[in-house]
């Protein structure tokens, strides 16, 4: 591979990608974002259950309750 592809400092960001502080979309806390692709903070990504995958539960997430009462999709 080449490495001028890998090569941070080459790299162009997406116009509009900015610094900025947003809310964490697991917690809801305000943190400081490095760009808008960054919507989890280091608080919850650092947590046991972000690292193992695991749903936060009673999120208020589409689809709980018709998982739990066998209405299908």
């Amino acid at each position: 591979m080449d490495d001028q592809l890998l090569d941070q400092s080459t790299l162009k960001t997406a116009r509009g990608d900015v610094l900025a502080e947003r809310i964490c979309l697991r917690c809801r806390s305000k943190f400081p974002s490095n760009g808008f692709g960054e919507r989890i903070c280091k608080r919850c990504k650092g947590s046991g259950a972000w690292k193992n995958g695991a749903l936060p539960l009673g999120n208020g997430s589409r689809g709980s309750k018709a998982r739990s009462s066998g209405s299908g999709y």
